[in-house]
């Protein structure tokens, strides 16, 4: 990117309320915001020219653009809270607004004079929607002779695919893509240095570390526990080093594919051996990178190694082609380089749990890990290559969503795995189209428990409370939505409101600890936000959402239950990845499926119930792909399927015989045998 500098502007494309809160935005709204904030604020003390473009309509919709008017559609009405912008991104004195109907920001002529008689010869531009009127703003600055760059990571969209097409479109012509990283250290270098720590490499390919260079954009990843403390400096990796990666993968993968799958198998085993042996080392990585309570981190270290284990039985027993017929045989065929995008929520068992059965079966793989939790996923890479691994059949890029999206742009990459949000998924989906790649994707999971009124209260009270907020609540499985049948409704919020105020916050290396901090602050803002929301449209906080005192160094919230909440409410419908979960009434297992089933989510449901014919009737209503009919804490077995429903999964599930059904290909061999 060019150096910045007085001719440079800062143009804020459509943030307002109206399209922030359109359903399916990506990233989400929040984030977005969040990210624009900063940039805004760094443009201002560079005392940067900025410009607001706001879509303004009449009250009477006299002047909106003609499709809504067809669709009745209405939206930014002049003096409504919709055609505000957040509060954070409210324009200050001497920034221009300007004023359009249409798409293009160009279209009220206060805004072309305005940046020339300032010498703006430049424009960096943030908003929404990217597939429509960014798209505008950066093809009429093109043709007025701007240099443009879009913030990549600061521009959203409701149409994943389309995006991506005009990402591509754009970049190829009238503008570059720049990271908000990026921009920030351009812009404040001073301050980006002050905060640097130790420096990861940029990737892992065949064996080998990749420093990036000095110039590379960064992300400063800081401690949950400690907000000033930066653990590490996490280099964005870009398409180049993902070439790499692939074509290092694409070298070897042949010959691993030749191998005997016994070696295989018996490699699996071994990498199963190391991480046990590794225990205590990589429970004090995870406790430390993502703060999760040791408890929890070391169980995560015994489902990862059981997930090798698995992959390794699976592999054994698929080895000998199946016999069709007389004369038909199928085989299992390797897909050749796996790319994987991988959470950190679960930093070793959701890679681990992806990388076994991919080499398993033949192929090689590039992992592109969330930056948070980078340097368990290159501890893992370590492990590979210390019990044998050849070099090239397991490589890294550490990154962000740009680097995810290089990843699945590709050729070499032959298929995708992903775990991560619905919003994540549905960039990832489109980005898979558009090259016909499979795709397996387990996606978020906005949780409901059924309670009803023979259920034992107080046993699933206190069961509930750990399945809501352990590890605050972020992890995919976790209970956010609880619907308790109303003539137990006020005895059980009473019971549930007393167990979550006695769930342990803490360090995370304390052993009695439940809850311990989000993965960041800003996270814990966002969610407080979120409450601050609920609470203005109605809800009630019956305990927590609030900063512990004593534990006001990191990034810790207290577990907040919510009641007065309306099932189609946004803090009901969002899966906010918190410590937060709402109760909500119904009268009687039909309302209270209903409402269970109301969201665009389908990954847990579980149902509270000595009956066992409601038992039975919640089996087959629940649209969930996994379902919890016994009491006490649910524990993912590593040979069950891993599989979300409707917008939590696409493809095939994960874990035990199902995964290969995605990391190997089925071929129908027809054989001179007589039949």
């Amino acid at each position: 990117m060019s150096a910045l500098g007085p001719r440079t502007a800062f143009l804020l494309v459509d943030l307002q309320n109206d399209f922030l809160e359109r359903p399916g935005v990506v990233p989400p709204a929040d984030a977005l915001c969040a990210r624009v904030a900063v940039l805004l604020a760094a443009a201002r003390r560079r005392s940067m020219p900025i410009a607001h473009v706001q879509t303004l309509t009449r009250a009477d919709g006299s002047d909106a653009m003609p499709h809504w008017r067809r669709l009745g559609r209405s939206a930014c009405v002049e003096g409504t809270r919709g055609a505000l912008p957040p509060p954070a991104l409210t324009p200050a004195d001497g920034e221009l607004v300007v004023r359009k109907r249409f798409f293009s920001p160009f279209a009220d002529p206060r805004l072309d004079p305005w940046l020339r008689e300032r010498q703006v010869g430049r424009l960096l531009v943030a908003g929404v929607y990217l597939h429509g009127c960014v798209r505008a703003a950066v093809l009429d600055a093109y043709e007025r002779g701007y240099e443009v760059a879009v913030v990549d990571d600061a521009v959203g969209t409701t149409e994943p695919l389309h995006a991506e097409i005009t990402r591509a479109y754009l970049a190829e012509r009238a503008a570059t893509f720049v990271r908000t990283d990026a921009v920030l250290a351009e812009l404040e270098p001073a301050a980006t240095a002050a905060a640097a720590a130790a420096r990861l490499p940029a990737a892992v390919i065949a064996g080998a570390p990749r420093p990036a260079a000095p110039d590379r954009a960064c992300v400063l990843y800081r401690n949950p526990c400690r907000s000033t403390e930066v653990l590490a400096e996490v280099p964005l990796g870009d398409a180049p080093e993902i070439a790499a990666a692939a074509a290092a993968g694409a070298a070897g993968q042949d010959a691993w594919a030749r191998t005997d799958p016994s070696a295989r198998a018996d490699f699996l085993e071994r990498w199963a051996d190391d991480l046990a042996a590794q225990r205590d080392r990589l429970t004090d990585l995870v406790v430390r990178e993502v703060g999760k309570p040791r408890r929890a981190a070391a169980e995560e270290v015994g489902r990862a190694a059981a997930h090798a284990r698995v992959a390794a039985e699976l592999v054994r027993a698929s080895a000998d082609p199946s016999r069709i017929a007389p004369g038909v045989v199928a085989r299992q065929r390797p897909i050749g380089v796996v790319g994987l995008i991988t959470p950190w929520n679960n930093p070793l068992a959701i890679p681990v749990g992806k990388i076994a059965p991919a080499l398993g079966f033949g192929n090689a793989v590039v992992l592109k890990p969330a930056p948070e939790a980078s340097a368990t996923a290159l501890a893992l890479l370590e492990g590979l290559q210390r019990v044998g691994l050849p070099a090239g059949l397991a490589n890294a890029v550490l990154g962000d969503g740009t680097t995810a999206r290089a990843l699945c742009r590709e050729p070499r990459i032959a298929a995708i795995a992903v775990t991560g949000s619905i919003a994540t998924g549905r960039v990832v989906a489109g980005l898979c189209a558009l090259a016909m790649k499979p795709l397996q994707a387990e996606l978020g999971g906005n949780n409901a428990a059924i309670v009803l009124g023979d259920a034992d209260l107080e046993r699933t009270a206190h069961d509930l409370a750990r399945a809501a907020f352990a590890f605050a609540g972020q992890r995919c499985t976790a209970i956010r939505r609880i619907v308790v049948e109303a003539s137990v409704a006020a005895r059980f919020t009473g019971l549930i409101t007393d167990a979550v105020a006695a769930l342990v916050n803490g360090e995370p290396d304390d052993p009695a600890t439940e809850v311990g901090p989000l993965i960041s602050s800003e996270k814990r803002a966002r969610v407080i936000a979120a409450i601050e929301d609920a609470v203005a449209n109605g809800a009630r906080v019956l305990v927590g959402g609030g900063v512990p005192p004593a534990l006001a160094h990191g990034a810790w919230l207290t577990p907040a239950l919510l009641s007065a909440v309306e099932p189609h409410s946004r803090i009901a419908q969002d899966e906010t990845f918190a410590p937060v979960a709402v109760i909500l009434p119904a009268r009687d297992l039909d309302e209270a499926l209903a409402i269970a089933n109301g969201v665009p989510h389908g990954l847990v449901m579980s149902v509270h119930t000595q009956d066992e014919r409601l038992r039975a009737r919640v089996r087959d209503a629940a649209e969930a792909g996994i379902l919890q009919l016994a009491a006490g804490p649910l524990a993912v077995h590593p040979r069950a399927p891993f599989s979300g429903w409707k917008a939590s999964g696409l493809g095939p599930p994960e874990h035990g015989i199902w995964d290969a059904a995605f990391y190997a290909r089925t071929q129908a061999v027809y054989t001179d045998e007589p039949c």
